[in-house]
């Protein structure tokens, strides 16, 4: 009972707890609007950092005691999500938010000097490129999950609702994309558990 107990914390608390995060995800428009909220920028990726490895391990506890190619496929792609993309928020997420905190105070042409430099940022580096990653790793993870499920017995809603939380990712993490994406896997993980007749899988047995 205690296993079944944290597993449907992971699999429904979490994505429940995203979705709704996502919304508070700062979304400055301005130099002046993107300074005054660089605080919150930085301690809003501060603390969705944990809830993305969080998000890692209810992937992978959807397929825990599946077997085959696709399970197999979707448990190595979150765990590339899991480093790739946490580091990818990291970086652009509290970097950006620290820089642009630490620019209250300047001069309005200092300020929008480190604005376009912190928001150029990630196209210009490596840290684009963790974005890429992460995400495609995030998308593969779920289709290859949702797969996984529908071959093991789990009706076409989860499969469909798998695929678009890992589809609608792709436009980004902050609202209304990201609230999407994890709205759409807790509305799948909610099927799959408390549904009558669930997969073995999602018994916590």
């Amino acid at each position: 009972m205690e296993r079944l107990v944290l597993r449907r914390l992971v699999l429904l608390g979490t994505p429940l707890a995203l979705a709704l995060w996502e919304i508070l995800h700062p979304q400055p428009r301005g130099v002046a609007e993107a300074v005054e909220q660089g605080g919150w920028f930085m301690w809003f990726h501060f603390a969705q950092v944990p809830l993305i490895g969080l998000m890692a391990l209810a992937v992978y506890l959807l397929t825990d005691g599946l077997e085959g190619r696709t399970a197999s496929v979707s448990r190595w792609a979150i765990a590339v999500f899991a480093v790739f993309f946490s580091a990818y928020d990291a970086a652009a997420g509290v970097a950006t938010g620290y820089a642009l905190r630490s620019a209250q105070g300047l001069p309005a042409q200092a300020q929008a000097a480190v604005h376009e430099a912190v928001w150029d940022m990630p196209g210009l580096s490596l840290i684009f490129g963790l974005s890429i990653v992460g995400t495609a790793a995030w998308v593969v993870a779920l289709i290859a999950a949702a797969m996984a499920l529908r071959r093991a017995g789990a009706s076409r809603g989860p499969f469909i609702l798998l695929i678009l939380a890992g589809v609608f990712l792709l436009g980004g993490h902050p609202f209304p994309f990201g609230t999407l994406a994890f709205g759409c896997f807790f509305l799948a993980t909610a099927w799959l558990e408390l549904a009558p007749g669930r997969l073995p899988s999602a018994s916590g047995a």
